[in-house]
C-alpha cells in the first residue's frame, strides 16, 4: 500500500492509506523531538498525564465511558524511539462509521475526544493535577523498575546502553527514574505547551478516506504553523576497541546479548542488502545462527540478530548455559565470518529471500506496521513502498550479502549470568 502525505501546515504532516481492507480506522498522531537526557523523562510523562482527564472529562473514568458510547474506540498513549529521534502521542482505535447501526458519528466523536486530550487537558491551577502527576510519575518509574523481569529484553537493553552510553541513542525513551522523580509541574507544563508547539508533527490514518474524514482530522488536529525543532542526523560509528560488561542477576538461563556498529543506516541507499544479510545472519528460523548454533551444535536456547535501522548498531540476542557462552559467543562470530567469506548456500540464500519477501507482503495487514514502515523511511528521506523494496530484494546476490557482512564490526560483549536463586 503507499502513502500519500501532505504537509497541513508547516511541520504538521497528514500521511494517507487509503484502503477499505479494515472495520476500524486506524488514527495516530506523534511528535517527534530530539532525544536527549534532559526531556526525555518529560517526554515519556507527557501522554500518560494527558489521557488522565480533559476539561470535558476531568477523569479516566468519565473519558473511557466517552469512548465506550462511541462503539468503543480507544486513544492508546504511545512513547518510542528511532534511532536519536523520540516520538511521543497517540493512537486511536475507531470502527468505520458505515459500521455503526445508528446515526453515532463514531470518528468525529472519538477525535473530539483527542482534541481535548490534546489540547485542553485537565488542569487544577493553571497547572496539571498534582495527584495525576504524582501518580503517573509513580506508575512510569514502576514501569523502568519493571524492565528487569523480562530478563532477555533487559539483556538486550543493557548491551545498547554499554554500546552507545556515550551517544544520544544510549538513553531511554521512557526517561529515567531519577530524572522523573524530579519532575517539577510548572516545568513540565511549560514542556508540555512548547512541545505542542514546536515538535515536527507525524499524522497517520489508515483505513477508508473521504473528504469528511479529512476535514475532521484538519478540525481536531488543527496546529499552528512552526520552524520545527531540528531532529539530529545519527552519526555512524565504527568500533573502537570490544567491551566486555559481566553482570549478575537472579537467572536460572544466562542471556548473551553482543553488540555489533552495521556500518549502515536505513537512509543509506542500499540498506536493502543489510536487511537481507540480516535474514540470512540471524533473522529467521532458517538463518545460519537459529540452524547452526542453536540446532545443530545445541549452544543456546535461542539465538537471533535485532538490527536498528535508523542507528546502524544489531544486537545478537542468545539464551545459553553459563558454561556454554565462549563457545556461543565464537559460533555466533564464525557464523558471521563465514558471510564475509560468502559461504553461503543456495537453501540459506533462497529462505532468506522467501522469508524478507513475506514479511514485506504481511506489512499491509497490519495498520501499525504500514505507519512503522513509513515513519522510519520518511526519518531517512526515503518514499520505497514495501512492493518496491521487495523488486531491490529480488535483486541481491550472495555477494552483496558478504559485502554487508564484511562492514560490521564487533563492538561490545554484555552477558547476564545467573547469581543466587531464580525462577524464570
Amino acid at each position: 500500500m503507499s502513502i500519500k502525505r501532505t504537509e497541513l501546515v508547516k511541520g504538521v504532516f497528514l500521511n494517507v492509506c487509503d484502503t477499505p481492507k479494515f472495520k476500524n480506522n486506524y488514527l495516530s498522531i506523534s511528535f517527534a523531538q530530539p532525544l536527549s537526557r534532559e526531556s526525555a523523562s518529560m517526554n515519556a510523562l507527557l501522554p500518560l498525564i494527558l489521557t488522565r482527564g480533559t476539561v470535558s472529562y476531568p477523569t479516566m473514568e468519565k473519558m473511557s465511558a466517552a469512548l465506550d458510547n462511541l462503539y468503543a474506540s480507544t486513544i492508546n498513549t504511545r512513547c518510542f524511539k528511532k534511532g536519536e529521534v523520540q516520538f511521543i502521542g497517540f493512537n486511536c482505535g475507531i470502527l468505520s462509521n458505515s459500521y455503526a447501526t445508528d446515526d453515532c458519528d463514531i470518528f468525529g466523536g472519538t477525535l473530539d475526544i483527542l482534541h481535548e486530550v490534546i489540547f485542553k487537558p485537565y488542569t487544577e491551577n493553571g497547572l496539571f493535577s498534582e495527584k495525576y502527576l504524582d501518580t503517573e510519575k509513580k506508575n512510569l518509574c514502576d514501569r523502568i523498575a519493571a524492565q528487569i523481569n523480562n530478563k532477555t529484553s533487559y539483556a538486550i537493553t543493557r548491551a545498547n546502553q554499554e554500546m552507545c552510553k556515550d551517544e544520544t541513542y544510549g538513553i531511554s525513551a521512557m526517561g529515567d527514574i531519577e530524572c522523573i522523580e524530579s519532575i517539577d509541574n510548572a516545568k513540565l507544563f511549560e514542556h508540555y505547551k512548547n512541545i505542542i508547539e514546536t515538535s515536527r508533527i507525524e499524522i497517520f490514518f489508515v483505513g477508508e478516506y473521504s473528504d469528511e474524514i479529512e476535514a475532521k482530522i484538519k478540525s481536531a488536529l488543527c496546529f499552528s504553523p512552526r520552524t520545527p525543532c531540528a531532529l539530529e542526523t545519527t552519526v555512524v560509528r565504527k568500533a573502537d576497541k570490544v567491551k566486555e560488561i559481566t553482570e549478575g542477576q537472579n537467572v536460572n538461563q544466562a542471556k548473551l546479548s553482543i553488540g555489533f556498529r552495521t556500518g549502515k543506516v536505513l537512509s543509506d541507499g542500499d540498506y536493502f542488502k543489510f536487511v537481507l544479510f540480516n535474514e540470512v545472519y540471524g533473522g529467521s528460523p532458517t538463518s545460519k545462527l537459529f540452524m547452526n548454533v542453536r540446532e545443530k551444535l545445541s549452544l543456546c536456547y535461542y539465538c537471533k540478530s535485532i538490527p536498528e535501522p535508523q542507528k546502524g548498531v544489531m544486537i545478537v540476542t542468545a539464551g545459553v548455559e553459563e558454561t556454554n557462552k565462549e563457545k556461543a559467543q565464537n559460533e555466533i562470530l564464525c557464523q558471521l565470518n563465514d558471510i564475509c567469506e560468502c559461504k553461503i548456500t543456495d537453501e540459506e540464500f533462497e529462505s532468506a529471500v522467501c522469508s524478507v519477501l513475506n514479511a514485506y507482503r504481511e506489512i499491509d495487514d497490519n495498520p501499525e506496521s504500514i505507519e512503522s514502515w513509513y515513519l522510519g523511511r520518511m526519518l531517512s528521506g526515503l518514499t520505497t513502498t514495501p512492493a518496491e523494496t521487495s523488486e531491490q530484494i529480488k535483486s541481491c546476490t550472495k555477494e552483496d550479502v558478504a559485502e554487508m557482512a564484511k562492514g560490521i564490526t564487533l563492538d561490545t560483549v554484555y552477558f547476564m549470568k545467573p547469581e543466587g536463586n531464580a525462577n524464570e
